[in-house]
Formats: structure tokens, C-alpha cells, sequence
């Protein structure tokens, strides 16, 4: 059996057939029972031999003595391991363009840039992603707001899970800006914003005074970053180094603001800081790095993720197509666990703790009673290079299936051996 480590070369060879059709899903029906080999429910301990009721597209029931009613579709998956989804907590992939040229332009939403054509999303469906927060990228201080989907759909509106979720801050300076000149820049909007806002109250108490009618409505350039400062929204807030992490707590503090930190590799500096101030935060992709020690002069290994766990902190895994094991949450997880992170973690990690960053966690990140029925089939363990997606349920409905993916099998096919020439002589 070829393992899934051979996927290395998708990114490459998968390109070449963007134009082909990707799997029909099937049709979905009112009452399901799936008998399971083993259940990783994430909410609790595993279940051998499990049956998970679903009806409507939601989770009725779980467990190892749950009965199947008699008028019930049933899915054999005896073999096979059912798990919640991968959920992305942050990513600016599947973008026409993930960056503006403007340095403060958070009256913009990724909805207006998502590409459902991408082949990021049929990759991501593919790898067992089920739902993604699309945020702009890290180029912009005020970028805009996100917007998650899932990575099935024809149209952005069929793709859509949540509209209007999160704003992107990013304390990387940019276009030969120093950390200086970008820090003032955010205070003075929103010094500029408050003035605004008090301005605006003023109008309306005054109209309310003299008993007139007060239509005036927030600028729409500035609803955003209102909608931020009354939690109606959460500020994801990239830093780039570990000396951006003390500014963007002092922005959370400041301002009151829910907040996730979207992490640089450098930030793991800062980890006992970020413990103390209880923020969730989201990895970057790469989890190990090396560095010099300046008393010995020798190479040390950084394990990024083991570091956050020592520490406290609750974190996401996020992917990066550039590279062969940043695209898998699976490898972002096992590499976590093989350097000593315990496995229920890591495993959260991937499911259950970015739904919670991304306000989900009412419907996916679990398998119990009452969520949406949206999971994997795998062939195998998780964590094992050896096993495969082989099936995706988003919500009741088979979205995709391994013995279908025509990409795949023409990507996983033997090579065409080269024939000599023959001499005609």
C-alpha cells in the first residue's frame, strides 16, 4: 500500500489538472447510522465498535451500545477510524490576492476574494480540512475581515460557514515602515477613531435633547473596527517576533479586544509571556527551528509547539503549501506529539481548539450529540503517514471519496516506462 507521505508531490503535479472535475457529492439522507471500528470523539475517550446516529445533517446520538433504527441508512465503516474535521483557524490561502497596497483598509472582507476554483480548497477537502477562517494577509496593518468556509462549493455563497468573522492586525511593518513608525501609525487611527466615535455620540445625544430623529449611521470605513471594539468581532493579530508580542497585548488590554495571536516562528520567545496573558494563539507553520547558543557556539533544536504546551498556552495548527509536511494538520499534529506533546492535545489541536478561536465550536470540532455531522473516514490512525482520507462527511453529506478522486489516482499512478527506439536498420 503506497502511504500517504507519497502526497509529496501534489502540490506539484495536481496543478496540472485543475480543470478536471472534482468528486459529486452524494445525495444526502434524513436518518444515518455509521458503525465505526473506532470513534475519536475528541469530547471524551474513544469508542471501539461505535455507532453514530445522524439526523438532518446533525448528530442524534454516539456510542458503543447505540441502537440503529430500523429505518436508517446505514454506512459500513468497520475498518475504519471516524474523527472530527480539520478546522483551520487561520489562513490567507485561496485568495485572488491575500494583501492590499492601502496600510489601513479594515472596511475590506476576504468574501470579496475567495477563489472556490482554487486548488487550495480541493487540496484542503482532499487532506480532511472541513471548514477554514480566510483572513488577509500580514502585509497590511489593518487588513480587512475574514470570512470561514468550507472547502466544498461551486460559489463563495455555497461555500460560506460563517460571514463577517474576525479582522486582521498585523504588527509587521511593512514597505520599509520601522515598528516604530507602524506601531504610531495603529495608535493614531485609532486615536483618530476614537475622536470620530465621540463626535458621533455627541450628534445623537444632542439630537436626542431636542427630541429630533437620529439617523446618521457609523461611516462604513469605520464599522469594522467599531464592530471590533464591541467584541462583536475578533481581532487576530499577527506578530511577526517575539518583541511584537508585549504590543499586542497591550493592544488587547488597551482597547478591551477579543484576540487571537497569529504567531511567527521567532514568537516562541515570548511563550511564558503569552502564558500569563492566557491568549489563545495560532502557530505558525513551521514547529521546529534551530539556534545558535551563544555561551556553547552549538546548534539547539526548538520544538515550537512543545514549548507552548510546557507553557500553558492552548494552540492551533495552521498549514502552508510550501512545503511538504506544513500542508498536513496530521503532520503539524504527529510532529507535535513525537517531541513529547500528549496526543489528546495535539489532536484538539487540529480540531477542537481552532473551532473555539473561530466561534464554530458549536458545531464542528467534536463528535457528541448535537453537532454537525461533519467527520473523516480514515483508513488508519490519524497520526499514521500510512493512512488516508477516505471519506468526508460535511453536515449528513458525503462531499468527497478517495476511491472517486480521479487527481489522486492519476497522480499515484506508476510512471510510464520509456521505451527504447527501435533500430530500423
Amino acid at each position: 500500500m503506497k502511504s500517504r507521505s507519497h502526497i509529496i508531490f501534489a502540490s506539484v503535479f495536481l496543478i496540472a489538472f485543475a480543470t478536471g472535475s472534482m468528486v459529486h457529492a452524494a445525495p444526502v439522507r434524513k436518518k444515518l447510522a455509521i458503525e465505526a471500528g473506532r470513534i475519536i470523539t475528541i469530547a471524551g475517550k474513544d469508542i471501539k465498535n461505535g455507532v453514530i446516529l445522524v439526523e438532518d445533517g446533525a448528530i442524534k446520538a454516539v456510542g458503543a451500545d447505540v441502537e440503529i433504527p430500523w429505518d436508517a441508512f446505514v454506512i459500513e465503516a468497520k475498518d475504519q477510524v471516524v474523527m472530527p474535521g480539520f478546522v483551520i483557524a487561520h489562513t490567507s490561502s485561496g485568495l485572488d490576492q491575500a494583501n492590499e497596497n492601502m496600510p489601513e483598509v479594515p472596511f475590506i472582507s476576504t468574501f470579496d476574494s475567495i477563489d472556490p476554483v482554487s486548488t487550495f480548497f480541493e487540496d484542503s477537502l482532499r487532506d480532511g480540512v472541513v471548514a477554514m477562517l480566510i483572513l488577509p494577509g500580514n502585509n497590511t496593518l489593518l487588513g480587512g475581515t475574514g470570512n470561514i468556509v468550507k472547502p466544498y462549493g461551486r460559489t463563495v455563497e455555497a461555500m460560506l460557514v460563517k460571514r463577517y468573522k474576525g479582522l486582521k492586525i498585523s504588527l509587521q511593518p511593512s514597505r520599509n515602515t520601522s515598528r516604530m513608525g507602524h506601531m504610531q501609525r495603529f495608535r493614531r487611527y485609532m486615536s483618530d477613531l476614537k475622536d470620530y466615535l465621540e463626535e458621533y455620540e455627541r450628534r445623537k445625544a444632542d439630537a436626542e435633547e431636542e427630541k429630533k430623529p437620529f439617523d446618521e449611521e457609523i461611516d462604513v470605513t469605520k464599522q469594522s473596527m467599531v464592530d471590533l471594539l464591541n467584541k462583536k468581532l475578533t481581532a487576530f493579530i499577527y506578530c511577526d517576533r517575539a518583541a511584537d508580542v508585549p504590543k499586542a497585548i497591550e493592544i488587547q488590554k488597551t482597547h478591551g479586544l477579543k484576540t487571537v495571536l497569529v504567531l511567527g516562528t521567532d514568537c516562541y520567545k515570548a511563550a511564558r509571556l503569552i502564558a500569563k496573558s492566557k491568549l489563545p494563539v495560532v502557530l505558525d507553520p513551521q514547529l521546529i527551528v534551530w539556534e545558535t547558543n551563544e555561551q556553547t557556539n552549538e546548534e539547539e533544536m526548538k520544538v515550537i509547539p512543545a514549548i507552548f504546551h510546557k507553557a500553558g498556552v492552548k494552540f492551533a495548527f495552521q498549514t502552508d503549501t510550501s512545503q511538504y509536511g506544513r500542508r498536513y494538520l496530521w503532520y503539524q499534529a504527529a510532529t507535535a506529539v513525537k517531541h513529547g506533546m500528549k496526543r489528546d492535545e495535539a489532536l484538539k489541536s487540529i480540531t477542537l481548539y481552532p473551532a473555539q478561536f473561530i466561534g464554530v465550536d458549536n458545531r464542528l470540532g467534536s463528535i457528541e450529540a448535537g453537532k454537525e455531522a461533519t467527520m473523516l473516514f480514515l483508513t488508519g490512525d490519524p497520526l499514521d503517514a500510512g493512512s488516508w482520507v477516505d471519506r468526508t462527511m460535511i453536515a449528513g453529506e458525503i462531499v468527497y471519496e478517495r476511491a472517486k478522486d480521479d487527481r489522486l489516482k492519476k497522480l499515484l499512478e506508476p510512471p510510464i516506462e520509456m521505451q527504447e527506439p527501435k533500430d530500423t536498420d
